[in-house]
């Protein structure tokens, strides 16, 4: 507020100022005085700059959809609220519905919105969804037979869909007690249950069939003839059948038939949708999957003194009998295969294998093999330097000795430690029986074979010993290798042993030679 001044009078204008009662604090203005005495003046304001304000509230922690399924109508339902704010600290937030309200049945749109002073908005959304229980009837298809199930509705009858399924039976069986058509699901707060129409829509509670039972006579079937099929369920031809026979049988059921006479326009005009068949257990199903092998026995190897038949009570093997299962917990047939061994028999040496196979009812298999070896004690025997050991598997006529007769040899310009024997014969003891060529046929049991080839000592007369003893040439040559299987054969017969059975043909088998002959060389 300005107080008036006479003009002839001057004003110390520093000194002047704005007194405004709305404010605090006195606010100071500058004048100017345009000439001398003039009653004009130009006051001049001070300029102030303002930023528009275009940032919305910020809207955080906006609730997720909410959906309930329960009985009641309605009921209440709380969520927390979101979190708002706003770089003015001044905001206005509205919300649709608030949290603890009451809802029915169905979907509702909840939002919240929030306001500045600058006009600026932000808003949040969420849905909260109430629904019904689901009321729908389960059942378990028929033992050898099928079960269809889908949805009847008529048209112009908006949501309303009726829960139906068609039980079916092989064409061998026939079911256990009178069974109707077409059952239909009637839902309710209590539970669910199967029932038949009639033709007044009268209800009249049912059992759905459990099981298909092989007809012991002939004579008509229950139910409809078209609730009978032919071949397996599971076959997709088979599946596609049994939809097609749906729509026939559910046409001629009474509740649908009445429809021509109680509302024509909808004769025959009614929907099948969500049909599908599931197969119940039993013959009609194909049974792909194998037994399973519970346990099997592991390959067995042992060693033995006393695996020879010729002269021996041979070892008893045995083990446990595989144990298989099947998930038709039907029986199975068990058959053997591989050598022809079985638990408990006495084996001599070799190899032997073992199988097993199951066989299920659906002709599927399962396998249980393991490996049996029966072998001898081994013998040790060290390679001579300078020399070499051919060995080999003697056979004589009708028999196989299931031992192993070898010889050492040196190169020529070396000599034995000590005289070799003509045949060195591996026993299942794991010790070596030497053979010889002189009155006593067999001498003393080596542990080990570990002859050496050393130089000649020329302090010593060498002694006189079968030049088949020793060889020329390197070992590992394959015409030196064939030269020394022959000096095997060699001393086979030059021992005491041969040469009686040669005397005495009526006491001995026809010798048929060695098998499987091996030279073993020693260093160089």
């Amino acid at each position: 507020m300005w107080t008036a001044v006479p003009p002839e009078e001057s004003v110390p204008w520093p000194n002047c100022t704005l007194k405004d009662n709305l404010k605090k604090s006195p606010e100071i203005y500058t004048a100017h005085v345009e000439g001398r005495g003039a009653t004009a003046m130009k006051i001049k304001r001070p300029k102030k700059s303002k930023q528009p304000d275009t940032i919305p509230p910020t809207i955080t922690n906006c609730p997720w959809d909410i959906t309930i399924t329960t009985e009641t109508d309605p009921v209440q339902v709380s969520w927390e609220q979101p979190e708002i704010s706003d770089n003015s600290g001044v905001f206005t937030s509205v919300a649709s519905i608030s949290s603890g309200s009451c809802f029915r049945y169905g979907t509702h749109q909840v939002q919240y919105t929030a306001h500045d002073e600058a006009g600026n908005e932000a808003s949040c959304q969420f849905k909260v969804t109430i629904k019904k229980p689901d009321l729908s009837c389960t059942a378990q298809p028929p033992t050898d037979g099928s079960l269809a199930c889908g949805t009847l509705s008529y048209p112009g009858s908006g949501k309303n869909k009726w829960q139906f399924c068609v039980p079916f039976c092989m064409k061998s069986t026939g079911f256990h007690r009178r069974a109707g058509s077409v059952f239909f699901c009637q839902p309710s707060k209590s539970g669910t249950s199967w029932f038949h129409l009639d033709e007044a829509w009268q209800m009249t509670k049912a059992h759905m069939p459990e099981t298909c039972t092989v007809r012991r006579r002939m004579g008509s079937r229950k139910g409809d003839s078209l609730q009978y099929y032919e071949g397996d369920c599971n076959e997709q031809a088979v599946k596609k059948q049994i939809l097609a026979t749906v729509e026939h049988i559910v046409a001629k059921d009474p509740s649908v038939v009445s429809q021509c006479t109680r509302h024509p326009n909808t004769c025959g005009n009614f929907r099948i949708s969500d049909l599908s068949v599931h197969c119940g257990p039993g013959n009609n199903q194909r049974d792909t999957e194998p037994p399973v092998v519970i346990s099997c026995p592991q390959n067995i190897e042992i060693e033995t003194k006393k695996g020879n038949p010729y002269w021996n009570d041979l070892p008893e093997l045995s083990w446990k009998e595989p144990v298989f299962e099947d998930n038709s917990r039907g029986p199975l047939t068990i058959t053997k295969g591989g050598s022809n061994v079985n638990n408990g028999d006495k084996l001599a040496y070799g190899q032997y294998s073992v199988e097993y196979i199951a066989t299920d009812l659906s002709g599927n298999q399962a396998k249980c093999s393991f490996e049996i070896s029966v072998k001898s004690i081994a013998c040790t025997m060290e390679l001579p330097e300078h020399g070499a050991i051919v060995c080999g598997y003697p056979s004589v006529d009708g028999m196989d000795l299931m031992t192993i007769d070898c010889i050492v040899l040196c190169q020529s310009k070396y000599q034995f430690s000590r005289d070799p024997y003509p045949i060195y014969a591996c026993s299942e003891e794991g010790l070596w029986w030497t053979f010889t060529s002189t009155f006593t046929p067999i001498g003393p049991n080596l542990p080990s074979l570990n002859h050496k080839c050393q130089e000649p000592d020329i302090h010593k007369k060498p002694k006189v010993v079968d030049q088949n003893f020793y060889f020329d040439g390197d070992c590992h040559d394959r015409a030196v290798q064939d030269m020394l299987i022959g000096h095997l054969e060699y001393f086979q017969r030059k021992t005491s042993a041969y040469q009686y059975c040669e005397l005495n043909r009526e006491f001995c088998r026809k010798w048929n030679g060695y098998r499987n002959v091996t030279v073993f060389c020693g260093s160089t």
